[in-house]
């Protein structure tokens, strides 16, 4: 299993920290993303090819915040 990471990211004018902690299952691989401020969520590969939300009742994360977590999990899988 992959190690997890922390990764500062801008979006909407803000820069904040976001730790990211991958977890394989057997549906495939998911993310759990933990930024200050906001309720913890999971994203996944979509069949776009970018990591998407995977949608929870209630939850209400801004999308520029989870363009921003997919371009930093990408970022990190090229290293």
């Amino acid at each position: 299993m992959k190690q997890n990471f922390t990764k500062r990211i801008s979006f909407e004018g803000k820069i904040v920290l976001a730790v990211i902690i991958p977890e394989h299952r057997q549906d495939g691989m998911y993310y759990e993303v933990n930024v200050k401020n906001y309720p913890r969520f999971y994203v996944t590969m979509s069949s776009l090819g970018r990591y998407d939300i995977v949608s929870e009742p209630g939850l209400k994360i801004p999308y520029e915040l989870i363009l921003a977590v997919s371009d930093a999990i990408e970022e990190h899988g090229k290293k």
